[in-house]
């Protein structure tokens, strides 16, 4: 079916033939006109839509204000989760640079003999150098001091200063890529396996990406788990033949994962933050239970002990 263009007014329309309570004119218009109705209403509705009818209505008495405060959680949490996204990018960044600097040296160090000498990762390997050349190439280009700086005094650029303008996508990629002796340096440091860490940098990697693009996050599902941590059993998790049921691909496991991580200070000074955005969004809703959206988010009823452990 063809999408034309709706105006404001033939929007709110829609809504409320599909049992949308719109009960302040002005507001349900200012939220329209500042959002865009395509990403806050088919993005942020699943959780209030009646899927006891064939066409799509909402929940009774659903109101266009409980919607938006959905939406508006998902922002506040992924301004959140971004700022603490940076703090582990900058010290795996650090990490990586001086243990791979510490065996390889700061200038011709992007050789495929410094990496994994498997076979199967041989292809990666090149790719990945090629890459990375080619992000130094446009950052020349394209006027960044600090790769100008080194490439026309030095004719080389060491990787403590290459790491700052890789992205963690790139950097993840770098750890997978690296020889075991230096993987482990760096994933001991977090008390964490190798493997571990591959997974950890990798959801991390994709979690990083949605807040920056600002995608949907609340519900968010990982194609990888995580392993089981010490706070699966310490909460109580559901499991089932060995297999905990949820916080291992979810927006808890993010957060399971910016505990094992992050300094305790910064870690409850983060975690205080999700939690008073939760207290905000119980606050706005009245057509769902708040319990809804933390089971669509993977928490355990007793989330708030994660702070004491």
């Amino acid at each position: 079916m063809e999408k034309i263009f709706k105006t404001i007014d033939e929007q709110l329309e829609i809504l409320k033939s599909r049992n949308i309570i719109i009960d302040n004119y002005a507001n349900a218009y200012k939220i329209l006109s500042k959002n865009n109705y395509y990403y806050l209403i088919n993005g942020y509705k699943d959780l209030f839509i009646d899927y006891t009818t064939k066409e799509e209505k909402y929940i009774s008495n659903t109101k266009l204000e409980e919607i938006y405060a959905l939406y508006k959680f998902d922002k506040d949490i992924k301004i959140n989760f971004l700022k603490y996204f940076l703090l582990i990018e900058n010290e795996v960044d650090t990490y990586i640079s001086y243990e791979f600097s510490k065996s390889y040296g700061h200038k011709n160090y992007l050789i495929p003999t410094n990496f994994c000498n498997l076979n199967s990762k041989k292809s990666l390997i090149k790719k990945f150098i090629k890459d990375v050349n080619l992000e130094i190439e446009y950052q020349y280009k394209n006027s960044n001091e600090m790769i100008i700086h080194y490439l026309d005094k030095f004719n080389y650029i060491p990787l403590w200063v290459l790491v700052r303008v890789l992205s963690f996508g790139k950097i993840s990629r770098f750890y997978s890529l690296m020889k075991p002796k230096e993987q482990n340096a760096i994933s001991v440091k977090y008390n964490l396996r190798i493997n571990e860490f591959k997974v950890i940098l990798h959801n991390l990697t994709l979690a990083r990406n949605i807040c920056a693009h600002d995608e949907k996050l609340y519900d968010i599902k990982m194609k990888n788990r995580i392993s089981s941590t010490i706070y699966h059993e310490k909460l109580r998790i559901k499991n089932k033949n060995g297999n905990y049921q949820y916080a291992t691909r979810d927006l808890f496991s993010i957060i399971i994962i910016l505990k094992l991580l992050l300094e305790k200070k910064h870690f409850i000074k983060f975690y205080t933050e999700i939690i008073k955005s939760i207290e905000n969004l119980k606050k706005a809703l009245s057509t769902i239970s708040i319990n809804k959206v933390m089971y669509k988010m993977g928490f355990p009823k007793n989330y708030k002990k994660l702070l004491k452990l």
